[in-house]
């Protein structure tokens, strides 16, 4: 970071970083400012990912440089200013892959794939040779696009589901209930998720079956509405413009009254401001449809409008309808 400074010559930068790095991050802001002379700005909005970045923010704040923080990718820069920088987490999963093993065995399993986020993509190797040690075949996916190997994000999954036939089962490095249950809806295969700091491994495939029928309920409630607001997120990697119009006019082929709507936050208070309108499709982050059950109303993610378009036209809604690589 400082190498990349000292390069630019800032005289502002703007930080943004997820909640669990944002004390770490004003101290760094602070250090920054001491020892260069510069101004600094942290940006302390929630970041969920790669696709939630502020470099338009940060130039309208007049900065010269910004970082963001944590969601470790291969891309090394977003737009004009903005530098990704890696944040890992040091705590190690020997002995939760030593019990992932056992547990594995005990359920008869003899080949596991291996997901994880971007804190702890360093322990696949390490969990991959705990578990081999103990007589179990591991996979690690190849990574695609912003992914590293093994790498997952909560809405794309390329490297677990490519791997998906290969293995009796998927292993989630990391205590994260969010990725864990997207990897079991886009791999449709039994889950465990590692948790390093209690040594537990936890099954997930029953909550993810809970999420998949609510998700399969929404799509059937969203059939009987008329007025619709299709919504284009405003967060720099989720404005989906051209799709949102497309779902648009798709929905309004069966004479659905649809209305395109823009929101940087999709919220409860949101949605619920609209009284006029009975259904929403949203073209921005996924997981706000399959995890985000304090709606009053349908709120259907990509994947769920597929479905329901496919049940407009006379097909009953698959099951399987999260199993794809990548669910925008």
């Amino acid at each position: 970071m400082e190498t990349i400074v000292r390069e630019n010559h800032p005289k502002r930068i703007v930080f943004n970083a997820p909640d669990g790095l944002l004390k770490e991050t004003r101290a760094i802001a602070k250090d920054l400012e001491s020892s260069m002379g510069l101004q600094a700005i942290v940006i302390a909005d929630p970041t969920y990912g790669s696709c939630d970045t502020v470099d338009v923010d940060a130039q309208r704040l007049g900065a010269d440089l910004a970082f963001h923080i944590g969601h470790n990718v291969t891309v090394k820069k977003f737009g004009k200013i903005t530098y990704s920088i890696d944040a890992t987490d040091d705590v190690s999963f020997a002995t939760v892959a030593q019990t992932a093993a056992r547990l594995m065995k005990e359920k008869g399993f003899s080949t596991a794939g291996l997901a994880t986020f971007a804190q702890h993509v360093s322990e696949l190797p390490v969990v991959s040779k705990v578990l081999e040690a103990n007589g179990l075949s591991a996979l690690i996916g190849k990574g695609l696009g912003q992914l590293h190997d093994g790498q997952i994000f909560g809405c794309e999954f390329y490297p677990a589901y490519n791997i998906r036939d290969k293995v009796d089962v998927m292993l989630l490095l990391g205590q994260s209930m969010f990725h864990a249950l997207g990897l079991c809806l886009s791999s449709g295969k039994p889950t465990y998720m590692l948790d390093p700091y209690q040594n537990e491994v936890v099954d997930v495939s029953v909550l993810a079956n809970e999420r998949l029928k609510k998700a399969v309920l929404s799509v059937y409630k969203a059939r009987d509405a008329n007025r619709f607001g299709v919504i284009i997120g405003l967060k720099e990697g989720q404005m989906m413009t051209d799709q949102s119009v497309r779902l648009k006019e798709d929905l309004e082929k069966f004479g659905k009254n649809v209305q395109l709507i823009a929101l940087r936050e999709i919220t409860a208070d949101r949605i619920n401001a609209m009284t006029d309108i009975d259904a929403f499709v949203q073209t921005g982050c996924p997981r706000i449809s399959v995890d985000g059950y304090n709606f009053g109303k349908p709120v259907l993610s990509v994947p769920q409008t597929d479905a329901l378009l496919k049940l407009l036209a006379g097909n009953e809604v698959s099951m399987e309808m999260f199993e794809r690589k990548h669910w925008l």
